[in-house]
């Protein structure tokens, strides 16, 4: 979570809009398709959030572990293993920010695991002070102290050089703190989904006190993937650009920013299409259904997207400045999916299960 700006955006549409995305060729019909609704509701609820919350649980068991070692026995060897732990949570937290609605919003999780920029003087100052660092301490801190980014901050650096005889007494404390917050949070997400919160989804419409319609489930998806693609847009990199100042990017100390917008990117095509570690219903069953234009069009938004981050070959902080035309293209491409989503996606999804 950006500290200035609230991932999920509420996108209000115009009722002129609701019939944007399906063509006279192309009608949308309810008939036979009750069953299809439900199918992709299921399978998003199981298969693809609650599956992504228990991927992401046992990574950060992986990343604790790897802490313990390398506190226990601190070589480069063992640093490298912690960072690329660190690294394949990101991937799976970043997809996830494209259904990021539920526990992880009304339980608060997301900014105090994903709070930036950090302040990493506020961080040196914890780590010069005398407070015991404990989980419970870490658990008290402001949600930009603690998460990601500071265990980032503690296993680069800050300027992303940092090597294993560089790690000092109170920082391996801290890095333990942090981590064992980090599990604890991501277990609390997984255990409400487990528990029942994926059954509140996937019965929308059908006896969820969550979703008193199909329909509002739907919005609620639809909106999630509009608000990721916005905010990858016009926060995690325009405002970066425009102030010309690598200090304000998401993954600064391990540079893995690029990598993480393209993950955001990527987990909105995979709650679409319904698959993150399996494939199955997904939106594109019933957009593709009834309307094989938009479900098209959704695609090659996407498939451009991704393409203009893969051509940014510079460390992002370094990219605002030295491939600037290469950023402001991949801010144009998010943009025009975002737009599409917003614009034709939404309003096709209102007007099909209404």
């Amino acid at each position: 979570m950006h500290i200035s700006i609230k991932k999920s955006l509420a996108l209000v549409l115009p009722l002129t809009l609701l019939g944007l995305s399906c063509s006279k060729k192309d009608p949308v019909s309810d008939t036979g398709n009750t069953t299809l609704k439900a199918e992709v509701l299921a399978n998003i609820s199981t298969n693809v959030c609650t599956s992504s919350y228990e991927d992401m649980y046992a990574k950060t068991q992986e990343l604790q572990a790897a802490v313990t070692t390398l506190n226990t026995t601190t070589t480069d060897a063992n640093l490298a293993a912690a960072r690329t732990k660190w690294k394949a949570i990101r991937t799976t937290w970043e997809q996830t920010e494209a259904w990021l609605f539920g526990p992880v919003e009304s339980n608060n999780i997301d900014p105090r695991i994903d709070t930036w920029p950090v302040d990493f003087n506020a961080l040196e100052a914890i780590l010069n002070g005398n407070s015991t660092l404990n989980e419970a301490y870490v658990d008290g801190l402001d949600d930009a102290l603690k998460g990601f980014h500071p265990i980032e901050y503690i296993l680069w650096g800050q300027n992303g050089t940092k090597t294993a005889a560089q790690f000092k007494p109170r920082e391996k404390e801290f890095l333990a703190a942090l981590t064992q917050n980090l599990v604890k949070l991501s277990k609390e997400v997984k255990d409400v989904w487990t528990d029942g919160y994926k059954d509140q989804l996937a019965k929308a419409g059908t006896g969820s006190t969550e979703f008193a319609t199909q329909q509002a489930a739907y919005i609620q998806i639809a909106d999630a993937m509009a608000g990721i693609a916005g905010e990858v847009g016009d926060a995690k990199i325009k405002e970066p650009f425009d102030a010309q100042n690598p200090s304000l990017e998401e993954s600064p100390f391990a540079k893995n920013s690029i990598t993480d917008f393209t993950n955001n990117i990527q987990g909105i095509l995979a709650i679409y299409q319904g698959r993150f570690a399996v494939d199955g219903k997904g939106i594109e069953d019933v957009v593709r259904a009834n309307n094989l234009s938009l479900d098209a069009e959704i695609k090659s938004k996407h498939a451009a997207a991704i393409a203009a981050l893969q051509a940014i070959d510079k460390p992002f902080g370094e990219a605002i400045v030295s491939e600037q035309s290469k950023v402001q293209n991949a801010m144009t491409k998010i943009g025009e999916l975002a737009t599409v989503i917003d614009e034709k996606l939404k309003p096709f999804l209102i007007q099909y299960t209404k």
